[in-house]
């Protein structure tokens, strides 16, 4: 959660608040001195106060019998600071009554204007806020439009406000995406080669009875493509084109190393087994987590 403010040179570690604002405590990254940053309170212009709705590791059944997100009920508050390039924000999480009551004296006590959105704002980054704040539905804060929700228990994504996602949030997700397949792409050109080379001088040795080896090297594979198991964006055929990759480069690797050393049949039929047990339990194990792994169909607002 960002509570701190931006600062290239300063890199902040610790803060808290006192009667005259906001205190940042950290260790400039040239000098290596320890430096302290208060935000007065007369530079908090406004504070925005939204729901944060915060998703748990664990899912319930929908009335329609089919698995949904769990979350737990919090609240947001988003500080509007003013800098002197313009404005900055402070944001932060509130998960209990108690630390709610304190924020509300804090805002009253130092007449910070308040205002308040129905909007989900626990998945947006400061980002989204310095280019898209004003674009916010907001009302000024009444004694009677907030109160921090009551129900302690998960509640099911049937009933989550809509997210706040603005232009913003979806360039950094299509960012992180594209940054994840080309991580993948390296991993697999990687895996390609390696694979041949494992098959072109290693496999040959191997006793033709002896498939430990075989079975290690096709589960840390596996291993290295487990993230294409968790990740929705994966088209639901990757699973297949994964095990073509590999089977492709060890069965190319074995070929060509019996242009020097005899490979016999059995050694060939015993690898063919291996590899198809490796396959079976590659792709199934991919659509398992695929099917169980349901989509989030919370709905949300752009602008």
């Amino acid at each position: 959660m960002q509570k701190y403010i931006r600062d290239s040179d300063t890199f902040f570690y610790k803060s808290w608040w006192t009667d005259e604002g906001f205190v940042q405590k950290g260790t400039n990254r040239r000098t290596k001195e320890e430096v302290e940053c208060l935000i007065p309170f007369s530079q908090m212009k406004e504070v925005l106060i939204g729901q944060a709705w915060i998703r748990q590791s664990f899912k319930s059944m929908d009335s329609a019998g089919k698995k949904r997100n769990l979350y737990r009920e919090g609240l947001r508050f988003v500080f509007k600071v003013e800098q002197d390039d313009g404005f900055t924000y402070l944001l932060f999480l509130s998960e209990t009554k108690k630390a709610f009551t304190e924020w509300m004296d804090r805002i009253r006590a130092h007449g910070i204007p308040a205002y308040v959105t129905e909007l989900d704002l626990h998945d947006a980054e400061l980002e989204d806020f310095e280019h898209h704040y004003d674009s916010i539905m907001m009302e000024p804060l009444r004694e009677d439009n907030l109160e921090f929700p009551n129900k302690k228990n998960p509640i099911n994504q049937e009933v989550t406000p809509p997210q706040w996602k603005p232009d913003s949030f979806y360039k950094r997700k299509k960012l992180k995406e594209a940054r994840f397949l080309d991580r993948m792409k390296k991993i697999r050109l990687i895996l390609f080669i390696g694979s041949f080379l494992v098959a072109l001088l290693w496999i040959p040795h191997w006793p033709s009875d002896d498939s430990d080896n075989f079975i290690f090297f096709l589960f840390g594979t596996m291993i290295l493509l487990f993230p294409t198991f968790m990740h929705n964006e994966w088209k639901p055929y990757q699973s297949l084109l994964d095990t073509l990759l590999i089977g492709s480069a060890l069965f190319a690797g074995v070929l060509t190393a019996n242009l020097y050393t005899p490979i016999s049949g059995e050694h060939y039929l015993n690898t063919w087994a291996t590899f198809a047990t490796f396959a079976l339990f590659h792709n199934v194990t991919f659509f398992m987590f695929r099917f169980k792994e349901q989509s989030d169909h919370r709905s949300s607002r752009k602008r």
